[in-house]
Formats: C-alpha cells, sequence, structure tokens
C-alpha cells in the first residue's frame, strides 16, 4: 500500500486516435474480413444458423430482475455470448471483459492478481462494482472486491455473461455503483454425456478440464472439474505463477410441474505466487487460498405465469499467506542481531457471506410487470494484522421493479432498493428510465439512477502498526464514514438491423462523498511514520461515449466496441492536517500531485475492441481480436512510476471441429496466439522492478474430445 492510496480512482481526459503504429494490425483485421466476405460471395460449404438473421436484440435480466429485450432495458448492457467466449481464445474469465466498452482489465503486482473495472475506473479491489454469479455476489469482506484468481467457476461452465454499464443499485443494492456484472453459467441439462480438455502452451501453461452431464425425466445434472496451472508472464522479476484445482457442480430437481429445486455447489483450492526479486520484504513464496460456495433455490410458477423465488447461499475464502512481511526494517536486514527471516511470519484471512432473498415477480395487467422482494446478508471477515477479532455486519433490503408499458411505443422502469448495511448506514437508490422505440427496431432511452457505495470494513476498522503488513500505521476514522453516492444520467439508442445491431449511449455521472486515505490524520508528530485514516474527501464527474456494433453474415460475425472518457476531480473537503502549520504545506502538494493530477490518467481515455469471427470450409474456424486501450494508471501507482503504455495487442485464433459436436468421438483442436505481433505495452507497476514489465507473446493449443 503506497503512502497516498486513493481508495478510488478517477478519470479521464479528452481521447486520441490510436497512432499510427496499428494501421499494420489493422491491416491484418481487414484483410480478415475481405476474406470473410469473399468466403460468403463464393458460397464455401459451411454451416450456419437461419437464425442469426432472424433473431431480435437479446433478451437481458440482469439490469431490472426482469427478463427483457435489450430493448427496453433501464441501462446500457453488454452481452458476452458462448460464441464470442470461444472464439476470443482466452484462458481468463477476467481477459473476456476487454470486449465491453470502457472496462479495464489490468494484473496488480504479477499475471495472477488480475483487475478488473468499469468506466475505466481502475482500481485494484474494484470496490464499486458489484459481480454476480448466476445472482450471487462475489463481492467479500474486508477489502470488498473480488477475487478473480479463485473463483469455483470455468470458462467453460458461463453461458453468457451481462455487464450493465451504470449504476444498478436499485436491483442489486450498494456497490452496484458503476455497473454490474453477471456471469450466468450452463444450465444443469445442458451438458449430455461428457467432455475432456487439454492445453498445453508457453511458459508452463497447462491446463486439464473434464465436463459431464446427464439430463433426465425429472433431474439433470452437470459437473465440471479441472486443474489449471501456468509459470505467469514474468517469472524471474514477478513469482506470479499459479495452479488451481476447480470443481463445480449444477443440478436441477422438477419437483412438480409447478416447482423447481436448483442446487449449485463449487470450490477452487490455489496455489498463487507472490514476491518480487530485488525487494527483499517480498520474498518468493506460494500463497495458498481456497474458496468454496453452495447455493439452493426453489422456484414456483403460477398458473397465470407469475413466479416466486426462494434463493439461500453461502460463500467463503480463506487464503494463507505463509511468509509475509510483518516488520519491514527486520525483512530488509536493517536491524542489528535480527536475520532478515525473523521478520517474516504467516497470516491468515477468513472471510464467509451468508444470504436469504425472496423475489417474486408478477403481471399486473396487461401492460405492467413488477418484480419485488427483500433479503438478509450476514458478512463475517478475519485479519489480524488489519484489525482486531472477527467483524460481523448483519444487513437488509427490500426492493420494487415496475415495468409500465404507456403504449406500443412508449415504456417507463421504475425502481429502487431500501437496504440497510449493519454498520449505521440506511439507504435508498432510485432509478427511472423511458424507452421510446422510434420504429420496432429502433430505440431511445433516457434514464436516471442513483446509488451508493457503503464503506467497506478495511476502510471503518482498519487499525495497523507501521512496518507491520502495511509500512505505515493506520487508525480508526476520526469522524464516522458517509457512504459515496452517484447521480447518473444517460442517454441511449438501440437499433436492429436485421444482421447488424447498434447500440451506443452518452452519460455523464456525478460522484460525491469519495473515500480516500487521510494522510497523517491520526498522528503526524513523526513525518517519517504518520498515522492515516480515511476520510469523505474528493468528488468527481464523469462524461462518456461508448458503441457497440454487432454484425453478423451467413458464416461468421464481428463485434465492434468502443468508449471515450472524460473526468474531472476535486477535493470536497480537507484532510485532516491540510492546516497544520508545519507539514500542511507538504500535504496540499501531495494530494495535488499524487490526486489531483493524476486524475486524469486513472482511465484510458479511448478503448476499444474488435473481435472477428470466420467459418470456413471443412469444419475450420478462424477468429482474431484486436484490444486497443491509451495509456492508463492503477491509483495505488504513484507519479514517481510511468503509467501503463498504450496497448493495441492483436490475439489469433485457428480451430478444427472433428466429428459431430457434443457427440461421442466429436471434439475440436485450436490453436491460440495471443499478442501474436508482440506489441509492446507495459502493465501495472508499483514499484521500480515491475514499472517496465511487457506482455510477451504466447501460444497454447487445446484439444478436446466428446465421450
Amino acid at each position: 500500500m503506497r503512502l497516498f492510496q486513493p481508495a478510488v480512482r478517477l478519470h479521464t481526459r479528452s481521447m486520441t486516435i490510436a497512432p499510427s503504429g496499428v494501421f499494420l494490425q489493422f491491416r491484418y483485421l481487414v484483410a480478415f474480413l475481405c476474406l470473410s466476405c469473399a468466403n460468403h460471395a463464393l458460397g464455401a460449404d459451411v454451416a450456419y444458423s437461419e437464425s442469426a438473421f432472424l433473431e431480435e436484440l437479446p433478451v437481458v435480466l440482469t439490469a431490472s430482475r426482469l427478463r427483457q429485450p435489450l430493448a427496453d432495458s433501464p441501462n446500457a448492457v453488454t452481452v458476452i455470448d458462448r460464441e464470442m467466449i470461444e472464439a476470443s481464445g482466452l484462458r481468463t474469465i477476467t481477459d473476456l471483459f476487454r470486449l465491453v466498452p470502457g472496462m479495464y482489465v489490468g494484473f496488480a503486482g504479477g499475471d495472477n492478481t488480475p483487475i478488473v473495472s468499469l468506466n475505466g475506473v481502475s482500481d485494484q479491489y474494484s470496490r464499486r462494482m458489484q459481480v454476480l454469479v448466476d445472482g450471487r455476489s462475489v463481492y467479500l469482506p474486508p477489502f470488498g472486491g473480488v477475487d478473480w484468481r479463485s473463483l469455483p467457476l470455468l470458462l467453460e461452465d458461463i453461458e453468457r455473461i451481462e455487464v450493465v454499464r451504470g449504476p444498478v443499485a436499485a436491483s442489486h443494492g450498494t456497490n452496484s455503483f458503476y455497473g454490474v456484472i453477471n456471469i450466468i453459467t450452463r444450465d444443469a441439462g445442458s451438458v449430455q454425456g461428457g467432455a475432456l480438455s487439454l492445453t498445453q502452451g508457453e511458459r508452463g501453461i497447462a491446463d486439464l478440464t473434464a465436463a459431464f452431464g446427464h439430463r433426465g425425466e425429472t433431474s439433470d445434472y452437470r459437473m465440471s472439474i479441472a486443474a489449471l496451472s501456468d509459470e505467469g508472464n514474468n517469472p524471474n522479476t514477478v513469482n506470479d505463477g499459479h495452479s488451481r484445482k476447480i470443481l463445480n457442480l449444477r443440478t436441477s430437481h422438477r419437483l412438480t410441474m409447478d416447482d423447481t429445486l436448483d442446487f449449485q455447489m463449487g470450490f477452487n483450492d490455489g496455489i498463487f505466487g507472490q514476491g518480487t526479486a530485488g525487494r527483499p520484504q517480498e520474498a518468493f513464496r506460494d500463497t495458498h487460498t481456497l474458496n468454496d460456495f453452495q447455493q439452493l433455490s426453489w422456484t414456483h410458477l403460477d398458473e397465470g405465469g407469475d413466479e416466486n423465488r426462494l434463493t439461500w447461499y453461502r460463500a467463503s475464502r480463506h487464503s494463507t499467506d505463509p511468509n509475509a512481511c510483518i516488520d519491514l526494517a527486520i525483512c530488509q536486514g536493517l536491524v542489528p542481531g535480527f536475520s532478515p527471516a525473523q521478520g517474516f511470519a504467516e497470516v491468515r484471512e477468513a472471510n464467509q457471506r451468508q444470504d436469504m432473498e425472496w423475489q417474486s415477480t408478477t403481471q399486473s395487467g396487461r401492460d405492467n410487470r413488477l418484480v419485488w422482494g427483500g433479503g438478509v446478508r450476514q458478512d463475517r471477515a478475519e485479519q489480524a494484522w488489519l484489525f482486531p477479532g472477527t467483524r460481523t455486519l448483519n444487513q437488509w433490503r427490500i426492493f420494487a421493479h415496475d415495468e409500465w408499458r404507456l403504449s406500443d411505443a412508449a415504456l417507463v422502469n421504475l425502481g429502487g432498493m431500501v437496504e440497510d448495511d449493519g454498520a449505521g448506514h440506511r439507504e435508498t437508490s432510485p432509478r427511472i428510465s423511458f424507452n421510446y422505440h422510434l420504429l420496432p427496431q429502433q430505440t431511445l432511452r433516457a434514464s436516471y439512477s442513483a446509488a451508493t457505495r457503503n464503506p467497506v470494513m478495511v476502510e471503518m476498522y482498519m487499525q495497523t502498526v507501521g512496518g507491520q503488513y502495511w509500512r505505515d500505521s493506520h487508525a480508526l476514522p476520526l469522524n464516522p464514514l458517509r457512504p459515496e453516492r452517484i447521480i447518473s444520467r444517460e442517454l441511449g439508442y438501440m437499433g436492429d438491423f436485421g444482421n447488424v445491431g447498434v447500440e451506443a449511449r452518452v452519460y455523464h455521472e456525478q460522484v460525491s462523498d469519495i473515500i480516500l486515505l487521510d494522510y497523517g490524520a491520526a498522528d503526524i508528530s513523526n513525518p517519517l511514520s504518520p498515522v492515516h485514516s480515511f476520510k469523505n474527501l474528493a468528488e468527481a464527474s464523469f462524461k462518456g461515449i461508448d458503441i457497440a456494433v454487432n454484425y453478423r453474415w451467413q458464416s461468421g460475425r464481428a463485434t465492434l466496441n468502443y468508449a471515450l472518457q472524460e473526468s474531472d476531480c476535486a477535493l470536497s473537503d480537507y484532510p485532516t492536517q491540510y492546516f497544520n502549520p508545519i507539514v500542511g504545506p507538504a500535504i496540499a502538494n501531495l494530494y495535488q500531485t499524487e490526486y489531483l493530477n493524476l486524475c486524469g490518467e486513472s482511465v484510458p481515455s479511448d478503448s476499444g475492441s474488435l473481435l472477428l469471427l470466420q467459418k470456413m470450409p471443412h469444419e475450420f474456424q478462424i477468429s482474431a481480436a484486436y484490444y486497443l486501450r491509451s495509456k492508463v494508471r492503477v491509483t495505488d501507482v504513484s507519479s514517481g512510476y510511468p503509467s501503463e503504455s498504450p496497448m493495441h495487442r492483436m490475439d489469433l485464433r485457428i480451430a478444427k471441429k472433428i466429428g459431430q459436436q457434443e457427440r461421442p468421438g466429436g471434439g475440436e483442436v485450436a490453436l491460440v496466439l495471443q499478442n501474436a505481433f508482440q506489441d509492446s505495452y507495459t502493465g501495472y507497476g508499483n514499484v521500480a522492478q515491475r514499472a517496465n514489465l511487457l506482455f510477451k507473446r504466447r501460444a497454447y493449443l487445446t484439444a478436446t474430445i466428446n465421450f
């Protein structure tokens, strides 16, 4: 943790067009697209689905909790479907979010610690974005982020991902601040038989996965197991390799014609490398993380089509660092009479969440649908080096959303949530949108929403001694922290032109009461060893335009996403020591240098992606993905280190299908080349050793056989 670490990251300025160095890569893409079109014009013998030309805009459910065509949704939603997941050739879930307009994907301290943030808000812990898996929150205390690396989930388990780009607290509560990611897994009955997949590649890539499933008259099940590993991207500098064992099970039981019982469970047992060469306080070692969950859901359908659902889940995460530095001076060999090894000790962390929720969906009239419900939740966290004892929060929430059709052309979405976080904060999050269909397949949307982000346990309760775990000391906030608040206004357009779909929006968001580190708030008597706290200190405004275009032809598709972003930020309150006659000027300069001056770098001003897929004769398939991102600086990278350089990366995939798909003996062989043209872009670096590490080209081969 650096001396000044904003708990939020703020955004960019204007956008610049990609430099000329990218034109060579665009030339390859243009050639690829021309080949696709030529293949279509020549009438190549390829299999395709007629539905590609007949389907309407996708049906989504995350934004409002109602199943709605995208044109009726109250928020902008990006859908990453199964075909896109396979065509991308990616190995990790987090990399898929490069296909979402305005989303930042990076790695903090190594290839095994991913960062994902929406609206370009580059925060290591992603505190302001809700992440769901089948509606189950994986946003866990005490830091309030998502441990992407240890999710009990495989890419092969995912049916689609819905990313709501904008505040969704009215449907999913606090921390759905900038948006929501909802990962929707494949149904229990989606697999009949089994499949075995093996991946081998450069830098120690070795993955083995197996999936089994059965559809019965009253019961279905799907199970996947895997062992995944690699050596990381720069193993000589950063110990960023990992190995994981994953199990995921989903079952469905039809109790009656109207009642269904679904059960899910999973675990991820992972070993993750930690450490940086040349930094004795960051010794190379292997940490252990165990993440598991259980989820049970009962669904009842009434004769009129109304639905009632009761869901319970439990999720926990346990991690152990066997050799963490807990005395910085001793670890660095600066204390006579002590060996550096005496400065290290085992550090454990345990988190658990239990949640129970009731949801009812009612067709209250020909032109009206209502979804409402409520839930209770308990969060528990233990981390002795951050705060004493076990911290527990008991929370509750009530929500409702109404879809009202004023006419064939006009639709209103109105909803909100009231919730209590168990820490003294009770908040209301409203939302309203007006969707108007100019034509049956062209829609304008105007929406307004408000949301909150409650303080997490670390911000409210952290107490540390300088040199132990963190370099500096931390004390409780001098004043109770208020929830952060956001007000969002958005104008959107959706058009369906047969084989071309277009979605675009322009938005403006105002954020207040942003929680930042209050430098030296509790004690500045020793400037070399200050005692920090947290305080509501800042405000920001964000503006942006993003666009998504999906184009399908008989034997392929192209998906284009692009976003421009701009931000302004300022202090809304003064740090506690701001007017201290001795240290005040230095503190004022610190906030100016490390926060205000870097505000525009904390997101890429422009970012985008282009995914192309072409089916070829003889069951071959080729795809190419291009990713664009201007420079960016994650918020715990201080001004003393360079920002991440612009990225122009190309991934290529070629696959050959064998036999009949999803039948015994059928399968696929695929070769993936990531960063095919070796774009020398740098990543996250908050210390000198990590400041200029490059993402290297890598190749891997995957073979899948069905049985």
